[in-house]
């Protein structure tokens, strides 16, 4: 499917009041990013910006998933990061000025706000409260590559997948939560076969952390549950 615009920007200005930088700008700094701010909406697997081309935007999840992933020679790929509702992302790329080195795609359905290079570098000459913000998410991006990194080399298969089901699911949810993802797509995300992720979501089910709703092709996550999962199991990976 061909990438659209939607019409008009639906949505664009009830997302950016909620943050409290955008209501710390200067009223000509948030109608310039009113005016220059635009939306779009992708299917799941269509490229928002692709590696090796230029950083054009800030992008902030309205609705949905977003995937940076980098693939290998051989065609593998890597999930960097999944960025879900309600944050923002591509901010590194702007702020070196270099050439994008991920890729960058809809994992589900999306709804994304795209807040041009130039509105974005004004924001954070002249916005303290803009450059808190991107402190914070760098900070938390950064909290979340080393946890991927050390899963990858140190847990095992199953804790690899319940942590990237809580990376995909609302870090706030107190109960059950729908994921609109494939276990392909959440092999993507783990570094492991689709096979073994299969294993590992039995155990899961045998354990009331998920269920499978296949009419809908959706995983419902109990995602305290989880969170318990993976601290006991952490817990007694560091005491081993």
């Amino acid at each position: 499917m061909t990438n659209r615009a939607s019409n008009p920007n639906h949505g664009l200005a009830d997302f950016l009041a909620q943050w409290a930088w955008f209501h710390a700008l200067s009223p000509e700094l948030r109608l310039l990013t009113l005016q220059t701010a635009t939306t779009r909406t992708a299917e799941a697997g269509e490229y928002i910006a692709r590696e090796g081309l230029p950083s054009t935007h800030w992008y902030g999840v309205m609705k949905g998933c977003l995937q940076m992933y980098v693939a290998g020679a051989d065609g593998s790929e890597t999930t960097l990061y999944c960025m879900r509702e309600n944050e923002w992302g591509g901010d590194g790329s702007l702020l070196k000025k270099e050439l994008r080195r991920y890729d960058l795609r809809a994992l589900t359905a999306a709804h994304i706000c795209l807040i041009p290079a130039q509105t974005f570098e004004a924001l954070r000459n002249a916005s303290i409260a803009f450059n808190h913000f991107l402190t914070e998410i760098m900070n938390a991006r950064m909290g979340a590559f080393v946890t991927m990194l050390a899963a990858a080399r140190l847990l095992k298969p199953e804790l690899r997948v319940a942590r990237g089901l809580l990376m995909v699911a609302d870090a706030h949810a107190t109960g059950p939560q729908e994921l609109a993802i494939s276990q392909h797509e959440l092999a993507l995300i783990c570094g492991l076969s689709r096979q073994r992720v299969n294993l590992a979501l039995g155990e899961f089910k045998q354990l009331g952390m998920v269920a499978t709703e296949p009419k809908k092709g959706l995983l419902i996550a109990h995602v305290p549950a989880l969170r318990r999962y993976v601290l006991a199991e952490t817990q007694g990976t560091d005491g081993a």
